[in-house]
C-alpha cells in the first residue's frame, strides 16, 4: 500500500533516516509513566569522610585539597596553617583523614597529631604527615605520637592518592 504512494513511502524513509541519526534517548533515568527494566536506583554512598589539612604554605595547603578532596567520598571540611588553628578543626569536626605537616606558622602538628589520636575514640582515623623535614628523628617522633604514615614532601607527594585510595577500600567505601 504504501508502495504505491510515493508521497508516503519518501516520508516513512525520511523519518526512519532521522530516527537513525537521532541521539539515543538518555536511559539513565525512567521517562514519566514509563516502565524501565534497566533503571537501577542509585546506591547511596557511605557517609563522606571528612579529612583536615594541615599547612603552613598555601600553595601546598591547596594543592594538598585538590588531591584529597574525591566528589561524594572524601571532603575537606578545614585548613590550618597552625596548631591552634588545627586543634580548633580536630574540635569542631570528625576527622577521618588528617594530612600534617610538623612545622607550622605557630606550634608544631605533634599536638595535632596526639590531639587526633585521643579524640578518635571509636571513629578510626589516619593521620599522614608530610613534612620536608623527613629525618629518622622526627620519623620516630611522629609515629610515637600517633601518625599512620610519614612522608617526604620532595619525594613522597604523589603517593597520597594512591594512600586515600587504600584507605577508602578498606573503609568499603
Amino acid at each position: 500500500m504504501l508502495e504505491s504512494d510515493p508521497i508516503a513511502a519518501h516520508s516513512l524513509q525520511s523519518s526512519s533516516a532521522a530516527t537513525m541519526n537521532a541521539p539515543a534517548p538518555d536511559r539513565g533515568a525512567p521517562q514519566a509513566g514509563a516502565r524501565n527494566a534497566e533503571f537501577q536506583p542509585r546506591r547511596l554512598e557511605e557517609e563522606l569522610m571528612n579529612a583536615l589539612v594541615v599547612e603552613d604554605s598555601p600553595q601546598i595547603a591547596e594543592r594538598l585539597v585538590e588531591l584529597v578532596s574525591i566528589p561524594s567520598r572524601v571532603e575537606v571540611v578545614a585548613t590550618a596553617a597552625t596548631e591552634d588553628e588545627a586543634l580548633a578543626a580536630c574540635d569542631r569536626y570528625t576527622i577521618g583523614l588528617a594530612i600534617v605537616d610538623l612545622q607550622l606558622a605557630q606550634g608544631t602538628g605533634f599536638g595535632v597529631i596526639r590531639k587526633l589520636r585521643s579524640a578518635a575514640g571509636s571513629s578510626p582515623v589516619c593521620i599522614v604527615v608530610l613534612t620536608n623535614h623527613a629525618v629518622p628523628a622526627l620519623k620516630v617522633a611522629a609515629f610515637e605520637a600517633g601518625a599512620d604514615y610519614f612522608l617526604d614532601k620532595s619525594k613522597d607527594f604523589a603517593t597520597i592518592p594512591r594512600l586515600i585510595g587504600e584507605l577508602l577500600d578498606k573503609r568499603g567505601g
